[in-house]
């Protein structure tokens, strides 16, 4: 498989050789963590023949993905002298680590010509926000692990790199945290791969990092509040940006997701979805990302957030929305 790379006109993705890549991707965040190999291999076998170039999937996981053992019983980290997570100690001992599964899910992917949008870490492990946690990162391991990351991973040509992890940063520790990331995956992997950012629910990376070098391209969460929202608006808001990077919508609502996150406002359908990757295509993205709710979480049970918990981005989406077809 060829790398990926930001096209000539700086509006695209492209493969190295300048051919034309279409991204179409899934969020199949917690596949390294819940599925045993036989699985993934279903999985990607599935998605190919679907015509899906890219998946997104999560090396420290959202739901409990330090706490709870992946399908073989192991654990991605372990913990230092202070009994806390370290994101610098893998847990790599003996055969079939967690480290080992993540090798072989990539081999997969790579086998069935699937490109990998790696995020390097949900975004409660620094933030922990409305998630399960806990916050184990600084920005001074955080830049070992991405270092870690990329000297692991940075050899294979079928991933790209994705950091936030679903989050809204609101602090300067999470912008120094993030920053990084990146810079030690810069560092591990030798420029070889793709950064983006998948920022929270109703906003871009751009709104945080919108002239850094390291950001290759941007990433849209339009999110899940409601039917016709006008996610166009992100992606030209994006597009009109200077300096100009390729941007798309990365998580759009999903199938089968309760509107606004409660089930009494019905669930998003096959009409929803073609609605949101029409706009998010058509007006300038660079490829779009399909969701389904029981793909993106296993357990067919979102964690509702807080009536406290992001209020002003959820106003925010709700008066983008237009008037409900039903």
């Amino acid at each position: 498989m060829q790398r990926l790379k930001v096209s000539e006109n700086k509006r695209f993705l492209c493969l190295e050789d300048g051919s034309p890549f279409f991204w179409l991707g899934d969020t199949a965040w917690e596949l390294f963590h819940r599925l045993s190999l036989e699985e993934a291999e279903r999985y990607f076998q599935v998605r190919a023949k679907q015509g899906f170039t890219v998946t997104q999937i999560v090396a420290l996981a959202e739901f409990d993905g330090l706490t709870e053992p992946n399908y073989y019983g192991r654990f991605p980290l372990l913990k230092n002298e202070g009994g806390a997570y370290d994101p610098c100690l893998w847990d790599t001992a003996g055969p079939n680590s967690y480290w080992d599964h993540v090798d072989a899910v990539l081999d997969l992917a790579e086998k069935y010509n699937m490109y990998v949008a790696f995020v390097a870490t949900w975004g409660d492990k620094y933030f922990k926000a409305h998630g399960v946690g806990p916050e184990i990162f600084t920005p001074e391991n955080a830049r070992i692990y991405g270092r870690m990351l990329g000297e692991r991973y940075g050899g294979r040509d079928n991933l790209l790199w994705v950091l936030g992890g679903d989050r809204g940063l609101a602090a300067y520790a999470h912008f120094k945290i993030n920053e990084a990331l990146a810079l030690g995956l810069r560092e591990g992997e030798k420029k070889r791969h793709l950064v983006t950012c998948h920022p929270g629910g109703a906003q871009s990376s751009s709104r945080y990092f919108p002239t850094e070098d390291w950001l290759d391209f941007n990433m849209i969460q339009s999110g899940h509040n409601c039917r016709n929202l006008k996610n166009y608006e992100d992606v030209q808001h994006d597009y009109a940006l200077e300096p100009i990077k390729p941007t798309l919508d990365a998580e759009p609502r999903y199938e089968d997701h309760p509107v606004d996150f409660n089930p009494e406002n019905g669930y998003f359908d096959a009409p929803d979805i073609r609605q949101a990757a029409y706009w998010g295509v058509f007006s300038g993205g660079l490829g779009i990302t399909y969701g389904h709710h029981s793909v993106a979480d296993e357990s067919g049970v979102f964690r509702l957030l807080p009536a406290d918990m992001g209020g002003g981005l959820r106003d925010r989406a709700r008066a983008r929305c237009g008037t409900s077809r039903r």
